[in-house]
């Protein structure tokens, strides 16, 4: 028997290690895979990025990645960033989370003496070098424990993960923000405010991150972009994890686009073909951060819309109409020129999607397509008449009529989510004077896969145009109640053909709180 239990107890321990050798290594393969992302970026062909480097040793505790710009990037504050520093700390499962302690205890980031806000206080020499500020950004797939003080307290802002120095410095000595604030004063041996706002500054916090897989599907969509290969799914090796891994055995560790180009020619990854043609400028809309974080270094000109926003909802001292139409007009009518070609990044509400393609219509004289984001990366939805409808699932429309003597045109988009019963709780509950309701959707219902590229949608949004310009001519003069559920680069070819809408009012869907509907953009 004792014989059995040691047997048991050392296989036990052999799992155990065997286990842990795997967590390690999937941890080094998703900083790598972090390390590719960035370098997508690097490879862009407006890229402001310098250099890119991977366990750096210039900041030994803060290296996994580091990212160093030409020219310094504002962030949503409007402080210029020279440089960032990446702490990637990926985890097998979710049963953890980004607590306030867990930024103490050196474990959460697999050191074992000094905890992340200890390096950072360790780095700030290096972080504020020459007056070139750099920032320290913790990226992992978990999330902020929304029990935690950190939630709870609203003391990590929302949009780029920095401390929220107005809440955590309140001027009071006996509050919940005050007991917090004194217990990372203690852990980090300093007694002033002044100096634990010196430690917090430069950091950020992007939790939540893409899990593994899905990082590798993101990846495959941005390689084809910038000109390298894509990752083959039916392989077990992935060739740009071996290579990274090899070139850090080499010692050669920093890249510039040149000479990372070079390394992918010399190993076969680079295919030197980009989606993007050379006549054609890269722009963007943002009023989303997650995910477009660096659309400053992927365009030549862009619009942010952050400021105007909490996470998906308007401020109240803003409205749709005044402020963010009129902000994507002025940002079209200045940057973009009559006669010229783009393609446009729209990380932003559907509304502003429609929005922008009314104003970038096809009498505009602008030659625009859309950048869409999905499952497998970014892609340019580019219309292709050439390419048969038939080939393409097409809508199926039914037009109920609600009230004879009612005022508008209700019009119903499923794509992706059902929407009719919901568009139909919002008539009734806002007393809206509807004469009848169009609806649009698919035989099979609404899924992400309802879409399969931008030719497709081009068709669908030109057929919901067709649709509308053959009602009766005293229904044409109608408002026209847009609802429903799709990808951006679909709401932006039916704003393109809008123009011949007359008067249309737009509508966003609150997926979080109220899953309710509620007006946003009404145009012209």
């Amino acid at each position: 028997m004792r014989i059995l239990k040691k047997s048991l107890k050392i296989v036990g321990e052999r799992i155990t290690m065997a286990d842990s050798i795997k967590a390690r290594n999937l941890g080094d393969e998703y900083q790598i895979l972090f390390f590719w992302l960035k370098a997508c970026e690097l490879l862009n062909d407006y890229s402001n990025i310098d250099r890119i480097s991977y366990e750096n040793s210039e900041i030994r505790s803060l290296d996994d990645v580091v990212v160093s710009y030409k020219k310094p990037i504002k962030d949503i504050s409007g402080n210029s960033i020279y440089i960032e520093y990446y702490q990637v700390k990926y985890h097998v499962d979710y049963r953890g989370n980004i607590t306030a302690d867990n930024l103490m205890d050196p474990k959460f980031i697999n050191a074992s003496k000094h905890s992340f806000l200890e390096k950072v206080k360790g780095a700030l020499p290096l972080l504020n070098k020459d007056n070139k500020t750099g920032i320290a950004i913790l990226v992992t797939p978990w999330s902020i424990n929304p029990a935690d003080e950190l939630a709870k307290l609203k003391i990590i802002d929302t949009k780029v993960g920095k401390f929220r120095e107005e809440i955590l410095f309140d001027g009071k000595n006996n509050s919940f923000v005050a007991k917090l604030r004194n217990k990372l004063k203690v852990h980090l041996g300093v007694t002033q405010d002044s100096e634990l706002r010196d430690i917090l500054k430069p950091i950020r916090i992007w939790g939540g991150f893409p899990q593994y897989e899905v990082l590798v599907r993101n990846l495959n969509g941005q390689f084809s972009s910038v000109g390298l290969k894509p990752i083959d799914m039916s392989q077990r090796i992935n060739p740009y994890v071996s290579l990274l891994q090899r070139l850090f055995q080499e010692g050669i560790t920093t890249f510039n686009k040149e000479e990372l180009i070079m390394i992918c020619k010399e190993q076969g990854l680079w295919s030197g073909k980009n989606i993007m043609r050379a006549e054609e400028s890269p722009v963007g809309i943002r009023s989303f951060l997650r995910r477009a974080e660096n659309m400053e270094n992927d365009t030549s000109a862009m619009i942010c819309l952050l400021e105007y926003f909490n996470g998906r909802y308007l401020k109240d001292k803003y409205t749709w109409n005044e402020d963010v139409k009129g902000a994507t007009e002025g940002f079209i009518r200045e940057y973009l020129d009559e006669g010229r070609s783009y393609c446009i990044y729209l990380d932003t509400h559907s509304s502003v999607a429609f929005t922008a393609g009314f104003f970038l219509d096809p009498k505009s004289g602008v030659n625009v397509v859309p950048v869409q984001k999905g499952l497998s990366g970014r892609e340019i939805w580019r219309p292709n008449s050439n390419v048969p409808k038939e080939r393409y699932p097409v809508w199926k429309i039914e037009q109920e009529n609600i009230d004879e003597n009612g005022n508008d045109i209700v019009i119903v988009i499923e794509m992706t989510h059902h929407a009719n019963e919901d568009v139909k709780e919002f008539i009734g509950s806002n007393n809206l004077s509807v004469k009848s309701v169009i609806r649009f959707h698919f035989e099979d219902g609404p899924s992400y896969s309802s879409i399969q590229d931008g030719i497709h949608a081009r068709y669908l949004a030109n057929d919901i145009s067709l649709t509308l310009n053959k009602l009766s001519k005293e229904d044409r003069k109608r408002r026209y109640h847009i609802f429903g559920s799709g990808p951006n680069g679909f709401y932006f070819f039916l704003g393109q053909f809008s123009r011949s809408f007359g008067q249309v009012s737009l509508y966003e869907y609150d997926f979080e709180i109220s899953k309710e509907y509620y007006e946003t953009i009404n145009l012209p």
